[in-house]
């Protein structure tokens, strides 16, 4: 039984707690609506560095050889911004996209396709990963130059659907 003291102040989510959780519910819901399927999900917290990360990793139901990982990220710095008062630091996260899978699934004509759909603002990375283990995975990632706050969160719910209409745009390109 949870008994509250006079003048004690609840938990707060900060800013990570708040996105992570917009972030995952989106996903889970076209997840539960059959759109989406939910591969993996990690929640990180690195005590060397005082800093979390979540990931979140799917892909559309019926094609599992594409896909998507969103990583959502908050260092001490970004903390330190919400919690302290004398902080100077924006409150909010780092958020960046990885598209990953075969060379069929993310040749370079669907990585093409994917920056052209994600428009210039962005920064882009393509890597190759060759594997004596598991074979050549390639990796499309799109990293966005900014803090993503809280008053943000609306737009999250785009986001997701809009990575919807990536991975269904792409694996039907031929």
């Amino acid at each position: 039984m949870n008994k509250y003291k006079e003048g004690v102040d609840l938990f707060d989510p900060t800013a990570f707690d708040n996105i992570k959780f917009m972030i995952q519910a989106e996903v889970y819901d076209r997840d539960l609506a059959g759109l989406f399927h939910v591969h993996s999900r990690k929640d990180l917290v690195d005590l060397a560095t005082l800093s979390r990360e979540s990931v979140i990793t799917f892909s559309l139901k019926d094609s599992a050889d594409l896909r998507v990982s969103l990583v959502v990220k908050a260092d001490l710095e970004k903390l330190a911004g919400e919690l302290l008062p004398s902080s100077n630091a924006l409150p909010g996260v780092s958020l960046h996209i990885l598209y990953f899978g075969t060379e069929r699934s993310l040749m370079a004509e669907r990585m093409d396709l994917l920056e052209w759909m994600w428009g210039t603002e962005r920064r882009y990375e393509r890597k190759k990963i060759d594997s004596d283990q598991t074979g050549t995975t390639y990796e499309w990632h799109v990293y966005f130059e900014r803090i993503i706050t809280e008053e943000m969160m609306d737009e999250l719910g785009d986001l997701i659907s809009f990575i919807g209409e990536s991975l269904r745009t792409v694996t039907e390109t031929e």
